[in-house]
């Protein structure tokens, strides 16, 4: 299992983010890794995107683009897209 902190996402929001992941796809949080293509090995549908995108919203208050949904293929992509929002935002990211 190799769940290494990616560099450019602050070990508060990807725990954070992991955390929200488990909860909307049912899952555990040990289970969201950051290397797992959310379609492929998560399953991730139309319907789970939605609530990604709610969870992201009630989570961190920001939200994410159409292209930035279709941009995030991976948990670490959507890891960064969520800490460039939160920092681009004057979000402090701990």
């Amino acid at each position: 299992m190799n769940n290494m902190t990616q560099p450019n996402v602050a070990p508060d929001i990807q725990l954070r983010l992991r955390a929200m992941l488990a909860c909307r796809l049912g899952r555990y949080d040990h289970e969201i890794e950051d290397h797992l293509d959310l379609v492929n090995e998560l399953y991730v549908d139309s319907l789970d995107l939605v609530e990604i995108e709610i969870g992201v919203a009630e989570t961190f208050g920001i939200t994410l683009t159409e292209e930035e949904m279709l941009a995030m293929r991976t948990v670490a992509d959507l890891g960064t897209i969520v800490s460039g929002k939160l920092t681009s935002a004057g979000v402090p990211a701990c």
